[in-house]
């Protein structure tokens, strides 16, 4: 069997796996319960990038064999688009193009298809538990195709971690150590999680403080989370084209007892975790790894992504680098002169007024007389004025007017329009005439 490579990228560490060829004879893979890795870790927790940790891993392991066969190929499972062009950068700043990029659902199933994991359920459902994240996603077994899939970051490994250095502090009632004594702090409480995946209790000191946390503890602080991520993984169920036969629970979350208690009473389906959760994808890029036909191809392609000058990129062997480099320079070299000679042509250098025309026997010959010298252009120097201040025009001043009210003068009453004049009862249409009597006249009374 040819010697391959299987490495998965997670934000705190890098899993790499190469399987056992002792189990296999004669280019005959062994049965599924025989199958076993050689498994390695390499912790990128204080790594700004686990890519670049990542490629520079497989560089190491390409280049020191130590006894083991060349590996002829590598997988590399990958977990969404934006971590796929970063493996691609790292990979091309270590000038390395052999390998293969795969998803990493489909690394996982194809581990626990050859693993025989998945016995006869059909469609499956991936809970992938780790530091950075969660993603659930739906796999139909016969096509490979994955139906669904949904990834978060409310709740991670990171997490938890936070969770237990937060109660540890407030348990000691003390102030938090400083900057350094923080880090190797939160570093431990990472460590107690993964202890409390097989122990009652953990107790580590350090020179941060100790840390003494039992299991119940610790699945008091995450149960809330956890319950979170099953709501979760049971709407994506609810959601699914096809009917789904069973959970598989893989990355470092998968290690939580607590994890597959609360996954199987959420979603009343059977829950697998398969051993060694956390380095499912490695093993199943290493099943998926084969090597790269185009290498040359790969290389330019993976150069031109990294931003590499074109004269690094492969050439063929049997056409040195060198003469096709000089024979680009002459080429550049004889296109300027052309250049410069055709630029002096179109300005008139070497196109004097000094012609002789041939004589004839009809026309006398005349001769010009070539100008030697040609006046030099006159140049005035002008003086450069002298910069003026710049003063800054004054700003506009606002000035503001009451505005003036009239008061409103009322306007006079129309007249009362006049009486009509009296009319006859009975005989319509014509009008009394108006009388205007005398005034009475004033007697007045006898004195006695």
């Amino acid at each position: 069997m040819t010697e391959v490579l299987g490495v998965s990228v997670g934000s705190s560490a890098v899993r790499m796996a190469r399987p056992d060829l002792r189990l296999y004879s004669a280019g005959e893979q062994a049965d599924s319960q025989g199958l076993d890795f050689f498994s390695d870790t390499v912790d990128a927790y204080w790594q700004d990038c686990a890519e670049d940790v990542a490629a520079e891993s497989i560089g190491v392991v390409l280049s020191q064999r130590n006894g083991c066969p060349e590996v002829e190929a590598t997988g590399v499972a990958y977990r969404d688009q934006q971590q796929f062009g970063e493996i691609q950068q790292a990979m091309a700043n270590q000038r390395l193009y052999n390998y293969r990029l795969v998803p990493e659902a489909r690394a996982a199933l194809a581990y626990l298809e050859a693993s025989g994991e998945l016995g006869n359920f059909g469609t499956i459902g991936l809970y992938d538990l780790g530091s950075s994240g969660l993603t659930i996603s739906v796999i139909d077994r016969a096509t490979g195709d994955v139906l669904l899939a949904e990834r978060t970051t409310d709740i991670s490994g990171d997490d938890f971690d936070r969770l237990i250095c937060d109660n540890q502090l407030a348990r000691r009632g003390a102030e938090p150590p400083p900057a350094l004594g923080i880090a190797e702090f939160t570093s431990r409480c990472r460590i107690a999680k993964e202890q409390l995946s097989v122990n009652g209790a953990v107790c580590l000191p350090g020179d941060s403080g100790v840390i003494l946390i039992s299991r119940e503890a610790f699945e008091a602080l995450v149960t809330v989370p956890i319950e979170y991520s099953a709501r979760l993984l049971r709407d994506v169920l609810t959601r699914s084209p096809q009917y789904v036969d069973a959970v598989f629970l893989i990355g470092g979350g998968a290690r939580i007892p607590l994890v597959e208690t609360i996954i199987g009473s959420w979603t009343g389906l059977p829950v697998v975790t398969p051993g060694d959760p956390e380095s499912v994808a490695a093993k199943g890029a290493a099943l998926l790894a084969t090597p790269v036909e185009n290498l040359a191809t790969e290389a330019a392609s993976s150069l031109a992504l990294s931003g590499a000058p074109e004269w690094l990129s492969p050439e063929p062997v049997d056409k040195p680098a060198t003469s096709t480099r000089k024979v680009r320079g002459a080429a550049l070299v004889a296109g300027g002169l052309g250049l410069i000679a055709a630029l002096g042509l179109t300005l008139g250098y070497g196109n004097s007024d000094n012609s002789t025309s041939a004589p004839t026997d009809n026309v006398e010959p005349t001769t010009t007389m070539p100008s030697t010298t040609r006046p030099a252009p006159s140049t005035t120097m002008v003086p450069r004025p002298t910069p003026q201040p710049v003063v800054p025009a004054p700003e506009p001043v606002e000035t503001y007017e009451a505005p003036q009210y009239e008061d409103p003068t009322p306007a006079p009453a129309p007249a009362p329009p006049p009486e009509p004049p009296p009319l006859i009862p009975g005989l319509p249409g014509l009008k009394l005439p108006q009388f205007q009597l005398p005034p009475p006249p004033v007697f007045e009374l006898p004195r006695f």
